[in-house]
Formats: C-alpha cells, structure tokens, sequence
C-alpha cells in the first residue's frame, strides 16, 4: 500500500511511480488521535478522575505504531494498483489524483463506511528508484470522529523477491 497506493477516480491521468521491480522494505509509522472517540454524553457522566483515566487510556492506543513489511513489487502489481477498484465489502472510497507523474504522486480520498465518512490526502514521492517516502492524512466525520496520520519509507533490496509475495497453495 505504501508504494503503490491503489488508484483509481482520477483528476488527472495516473502515472506509474518509476521504482525498481523486486523486493521492498516498507517501515510504516501510524498515528491515530483516538480522543474524538469517546462520546460527549458519556464524558459528561464522568467524575473529572474517571474522564482523565478514560481518556489516558483511550489516546494510549491511539499513540505511534510502527511496523516494517516486505513487499514484491512487479510490473503487474504496479498495473493492478493502477486499476484496483475503489469498494471493499465495509467501505466504498473515491480518488482523485492531484497530481501523478513517475516520481510524486498527490492523492485526495474521500470514504463511506455506513453514516462514518473519511476525507484527506496521500503524497507518496520517489526519491530514486530505490527509495520513497510518503505520508497520509485522513480525517473522519459523522459518528464521533478521529484523524489518522501515516508516514513511510520503502527501500528496495534487490531484484529478487524470493518467496515473499508468492501464492500459497
């Protein structure tokens, strides 16, 4: 997802990011500001002791996540994302490329899960062949609310997927 966000609902004509094919490394950092989620009501009949614990613990999971993954990225997996589709059995989403060359792309998404919509922006930028970096912020309205932020870095490290990324029977 990082290197090749799927794509598709376009402004402008998409354009394959200019990437090595093979093996990449993405490290991923996530973080969700979780305080909008808890219920004004429900804060309302809390004592101010009880609303400082809740909300500590609310926004401790919502804190920094980072996780690192191994992708094989192929001319095929470059098209696919290309012409993936915008719904998944919860979610129905639209993107609208700001901007697409070989080297940056600018992504504006809007998403529908039920009454909850979702609305922000990716950027994902190469900066050689064998490297990228992007981030994405999403911000959500209707129910109670949340924002998202993502940062990456993807490196590639070498031609060679190996069995990552390979069917299992």
């Amino acid at each position: 997802m990082a290197l090749l966000t799927p794509l598709a609902g376009w402004a402008v004509d998409p354009v394959p990011m200019d990437v090595k094919p093979g093996l990449w490394e993405t490290t991923m950092t996530n973080m969700t500001d979780m305080s909008a989620m808890i219920p004004p009501e429900m804060l309302a009949k809390l004592t101010p002791e009880q609303r400082a614990k809740m909300e500590s613990a609310v926004q401790a999971r919502g804190g920094p996540r980072t996780a690192t993954t191994k992708h094989c990225v192929t001319k095929d997996t470059i098209n696919e994302s290309l012409a993936s589709a915008n719904t998944s059995a919860r979610q129905t989403c639209t993107r609208t490329f700001v901007t697409s060359t070989g080297t940056k792309q600018v992504i504006h998404m809007e998403c529908t899960s039920g009454n909850m919509k979702t609305s922000g922006d990716i950027q994902a930028e190469v900066i050689d062949r064998e490297n990228t970096k992007g981030s994405m912020v999403m911000t959500s309205a209707g129910g109670r609310g949340a924002s998202m932020k993502m940062e990456w870095t993807t490196k590639w490290l070498g031609a060679d997927c190996g069995d990552v990324g390979q069917k299992k029977n």
